[in-house]
C-alpha cells in the first residue's frame, strides 16, 4: 500500500472533525463533553482542532457520550487507526521507543512492518 504525501495527515483532520461534527449534533458544548468524558475541556478541544490525538479511551468516552450509532462508531475507530499508523521516521520512533509504538499499534489491531 503506498500513501500519497498529500494525504499525510488527512485521517488526523478527519477525525477531529467527525468528532466536533458529532458533538454539535448531540447539542453538547465543549465543556459540558469534557465533564460527561471525565476529560478536560481544553483536551476536548485540543482533540476537535487536531492538535492532539485521541487515545482509544478517549474515543470510546467520546463516542458513548454523544451516543453515536454504531455505523459512525465504526468510521471513527477506521480513522483513528489510519491517523495512528501514518507514515513516521525511523529517528522519532527510536527516540519515542519502538517497543511503544508496537504496543500503541497492538490495541488498534494493526501492526508495523
Amino acid at each position: 500500500m503506498t500513501i500519497d504525501p498529500e494525504q499525510l495527515g488527512q485521517p488526523k483532520q478527519e477525525l477531529a472533525a467527525l468528532l466536533k461534527e458529532l458533538r454539535k449534533r448531540a447539542g453538547l458544548t465543549g465543556d459540558r463533553l469534557a465533564r460527561r468524558c471525565n476529560m478536560s475541556q481544553s483536551k476536548i478541544s485540543r482533540i476537535e482542532n487536531g492538535k492532539i490525538q485521541p487515545s482509544l479511551l478517549d474515543l470510546e468516552r467520546i463516542l458513548r457520550a454523544v451516543m453515536a450509532p454504531p455505523e459512525v462508531i465504526k468510521e471513527v475507530i477506521t480513522l483513528a487507526r489510519l491517523a495512528n499508523t501514518e507514515w513516521q521516521d525511523l529517528r522519532s520512533l527510536r527516540r519515542r521507543g519502538l517497543e511503544k509504538k508496537q504496543t500503541e499499534l497492538a490495541g488498534t489491531g494493526m501492526t508495523m512492518t
